[in-house]
């Protein structure tokens, strides 16, 4: 029955639905009732996070709301890549840059034990964050504010960001999964869904220790015109990463 509805429903990637299905049923004292709510949410198009309240990044459950994005299997890519990243090199801080749920920083400190620095403007997506690093017994320092403002000269070994993206007057024609459960603030990247993306890269080399990399992710379709920016702010793109469908979501980034 759960397997027909998130197919019938669209869902965004059955595998990962499914597996956290598994994972949460696995840990519920009352299974046939869960049961019971995930088919009655799916009935009325509720994405399976939104039902059982959390999501799951790098294995690390990670709770959302109404304030905050699922992190999508593009986010999990992301911080698949950071992770790597520090494992092979001397890595002691980073810096996520538009933190939402935590998703990313939690992954890491979670994952590699360093000192990691979490930014959003949201003070309220601040909140579920702060919620998830307790959760998860992680230490992560929580800061409100605008970009790199709460963090002026300080430096970080590595920088990741997953800033808003999608075009704002694409907003109202996303699928229903994003549209009607994404907290605006958190989507909305301007006219052309690059505002946040020039801004970073314009700023983000000064608060980098020893040319490490920015981690990026990125829309659909965005990569030729980042690719850009990045020229123009002398950005050499190391690595492109890929979704499934074999378009790039994301990158490493090194300053020249």
């Amino acid at each position: 029955m759960i397997q027909t509805l998130l197919l019938e429903g669209g869902s965004e990637d059955f595998n990962r639905d499914f597996d956290l299905i598994s994972f949460h049923l696995e840990r519920v004292t009352d299974w046939q009732s869960e049961v019971k709510r995930l088919i009655e949410g799916l009935k009325r198009g509720i994405p399976v996070s939104r039902v059982i309240g959390y999501s799951l990044v790098c294995g690390i459950p990670i709770s959302i709301n109404e304030d905050v994005l699922d992190p999508g299997p593009e986010t999990v890519t992301l911080a698949e890549e950071v992770i790597k990243y520090i494992k092979s090199k001397h890595v002691l801080s980073a810096l996520d840059l538009c933190c939402g749920s935590g998703a990313v920083a939690i992954a890491m400190a979670k994952t590699c034990k360093i000192h990691v620095t979490a930014i959003d403007i949201s003070e309220p997506a601040l909140k579920i964050a702060r919620t998830n690093a307790l959760t998860n017994n992680v230490k992560i320092e929580f800061l409100q504010g605008d970009l790199f403002q709460p963090v002026e000269g300080r430096k970080f070994d590595i920088i990741v960001s997953n800033p808003p993206y999608v075009k704002t007057a694409e907003i109202a024609s996303l699928p229903r999964f994003i549209r009607d459960f994404a907290p605006k603030i958190a989507i909305n990247g301007g006219v052309d869904g690059l505002y946040f993306h020039r801004k970073i890269l314009l700023q983000a080399g000064e608060f980098l220790n020893n040319l490490g990399p920015l981690f990026l992710e990125c829309e659909d379709g965005q990569a030729e015109d980042i690719v850009k920016i990045c020229h123009l702010n002398s950005w050499d793109v190391a690595e492109k990463y890929l979704n499934r469908y074999g378009k790039v979501r994301g990158f490493k980034l090194f300053k020249k």
